[in-house]
C-alpha cells in the first residue's frame, strides 16, 4: 500500500537535495558563506513565503512517478485477499443456512398425529339393514335402453336412452318391473332392451306381458339358474302405517342403491302413465327417483312387500312421498300375463279395454258404460295406434272414456268379453275394418292386426 506524507519545502530540500561540495553555490550564494546560513535559516523559517516560481519548481521536484509494475500489489497478497473473502462468504453461507433451518422448525405447527379409535361394535339395527341388504341385492337388476343418439351432422354414438330396476321373479328367468318402464322400448321400438345382473352379466330381454291397470310388466332373459337369486315374497294386506322399510333400485343409473323409510300411508290413488289410475298403492317416505322405478320395497324382514312405480313431485326427484304396487296385486298381475302367454299366440289391436273390473276400480259404475268395447289405452307403435284409435284419459279430475268399438268386419262387440273371440277367428297380418263411435258419431278404420303381446 502506498502511504503519502506531507513535508515542509525546507525539509524536502534538505533530505531530497544531496550534500553540497565545498565552494558550491545556492542561486549564487556560496554554500559556506555567511549569507548562505542565512538563506537556510530563511527556509526553514519561512516556507509559507517562498516565491512561487521556486516552490512550483520544488513541488515539481517533490514529486514521486511510480511505474506499472510498481503499482501492482505482491502475488502473494492477492492470493491472502482471495482467501479471506472466500472464507467470509462461506461463514455467511452458512449462517444464512443455519437460520432459515432454525426458522422453519420455529415455525411448524405444533400437531400431534391423532390416533385411531377402534371402532365398537355395530348397533343392532345397523346390523339388520346390512344383513337384510346382502341378501336382497343378489335380487335386483339394471334394466336399461340402449340406443343411438345423433352427435354430429353425420355422426351417431350408443347411448343409454332409459333406465330403471326390476326383481328376479324365478329361476326361469322371469323379470318382473313397471310397465312405463320398458313400454317405451317395447311398444314404441326405441331402443334395445337389457338387464344387467348384481353380478354384471348383461341379458337381451324378451317381453312376455303387462298389467296397464297396475304397471306391471314381465320379461324374459336367458341366464343360467346358477346365476338367478330370486326375490323372497312377502303380503301386503298386512301391512301396517309406521313400520320400517327399504328400497333398491338404480336412481339416476345408480344401481345397487339402497333407501330406508317407514309406510307413510295406505290405499292411496295416483294416476300412472297412459291417464291409467293406480289403485290401492303404498304410500313410502324412502327415497325413490328417477331410476327406481320397478325395483322392490321390502319390509324389515327382506319380503317383497311392493314394486316401486311412481313419486309425487313438482321437479321429479324424490319429495319423501313416493309409492309403490303392493305385492298381492303383483302376484295376481304376474300369474295372469303368464297365463295368458302360454296360450297359442293370437292376433292382436294393440289396446288395452276397460273391463268391468276396471271401470268399478276406477269410480266408473258398470251400467254407466256404453254398448261395445271402451278402449282403455292405446299402445305406442301398436296397430291401433296407427290406425289413430283414443284411449281414456283424465280431464279436471273426470275419466273422459276412449273410443268405443261397436264391431269388427260388422261383427257386434256388445261388450269386452267379445272381442277375444271375435279376433281369435283371425291370423296376425289380417287386415280388418273397425266400428268405432267416438264423440257420438260413427266411423271406420282398418287395422292390421299384429302377434298378441300379452295386455291386460
Amino acid at each position: 500500500m502506498l502511504r503519502l506524507f506531507c513535508v515542509s519545502a525546507a525539509e524536502f530540500r534538505r533530505r531530497a537535495e544531496p550534500a553540497q561540495p565545498q565552494g558550491a553555490q545556492i542561486f549564487g550564494i556560496p554554500a559556506g558563506s555567511e549569507n548562505f546560513a542565512e538563506f537556510r535559516g530563511f527556509c526553514r523559517g519561512a516556507d509559507a513565503t517562498i516565491p512561487g516560481r521556486l516552490l512550483s519548481r520544488r513541488k515539481q521536484e517533490s514529486t514521486v512517478s511510480l511505474s506499472p509494475t510498481d503499482s501492482r500489489p505482491p502475488a502473494n497478497s492477492t492470493a491472502a485477499v482471495n482467501g479471506w473473502l472466500v472464507l467470509i462468504l462461506v461463514v455467511m453461507a452458512s449462517a444464512l443456512t443455519f437460520r432459515i433451518v432454525v426458522d422453519s422448525v420455529r415455525n411448524q405447527p405444533d400437531y400431534t398425529p391423532r390416533t385411531v379409535t377402534p371402532r365398537g361394535n355395530l348397533a343392532e339395527d345397523e346390523l339388520t339393514t346390512i344383513r337384510l341388504f346382502e341378501a336382497a341385492s343378489p335380487t335386483v337388476v339394471w334394466i336399461h335402453t340402449q340406443g343411438y343418439e345423433r352427435i354430429g351432422p353425420d355422426a351417431v354414438a350408443k347411448r343409454e336412452l332409459t333406465s330403471g330396476t326390476g326383481v328376479i321373479w324365478d329361476e326361469d328367468g322371469r323379470i318382473i318391473t313397471n310397465l312405463h318402464v320398458v313400454e317405451g322400448s317395447v311398444f314404441g321400438g326405441v331402443g334395445e332392451l337389457e338387464v344387467e345382473l348384481p353380478n354384471k352379466q348383461v341379458f337381451p330381454v324378451d317381453f312376455i306381458g303387462a298389467v296397464s291397470s297396475c304397471d306391471i310388466a314381465v320379461l324374459q332373459i336367458r341366464a343360467a339358474p346358477k346365476d338367478l337369486q330370486p326375490v323372497t315374497l312377502g303380503t301386503s294386506n298386512d301391512l301396517k302405517v309406521g313400520q320400517r322399510v327399504f328400497a333398491i333400485g338404480s336412481p339416476f343409473g345408480m344401481n345397487q342403491t339402497l333407501s330406508s323409510g317407514i309406510i307413510s300411508g295406505l290405499d292411496r290413488e295416483v294416476q300412472g302413465n297412459s291417464d291409467v289410475v293406480l289403485k290401492r298403492l303404498i304410500q313410502t317416505d324412502a327415497a325413490i327417483n328417477p331410476g327406481n322405478s320397478g325395483g322392490p320395497l321390502l319390509d324389515s324382514s327382506g319380503r317383497l312387500i311392493g314394486i316401486n312405480t311412481a313419486i309425487l313431485s313438482r321437479s321429479g326427484d324424490s319429495a319423501g312421498i313416493g309409492f309403490a304396487v303392493p305385492i298381492n296385486d303383483v302376484v295376481q298381475s304376474v300369474q295372469a300375463v303368464i297365463t295368458e302367454s302360454q296360450l297359442p299366440s293370437s292376433p292382436t289391436l294393440g289396446i288395452a279395454v276397460l273391463d268391468d273390473a276396471t271401470a268399478e276400480a276406477n269410480g266408473i259404475s258398470v251400467s254407466d258404460l256404453p254398448a261395445g268395447v271402451v278402449v282403455l289405452q292405446v299402445y305406442e307403435n301398436s296397430p291401433a295406434a296407427k290406425a289413430g284409435l283414443r284411449g281414456c284419459r283424465v280431464q279436471m279430475g273426470a275419466i273422459i272414456l276412449g273410443d268405443i268399438l261397436v264391431a269388427i268386419d260388422d261383427q257386434p262387440l256388445p261388450s269386452a268379453r267379445e272381442l277375444r273371440p271375435v279376433l281369435d277367428r283371425y291370423q296376425p297380418g289380417d287386415i280388418v275394418r273397425v266400428r268405432v263411435l267416438r264423440n257420438g258419431r260413427i266411423g271406420e278404420v282398418s287395422v292390421e292386426l299384429q302377434a298378441l303381446k300379452v295386455l291386460l
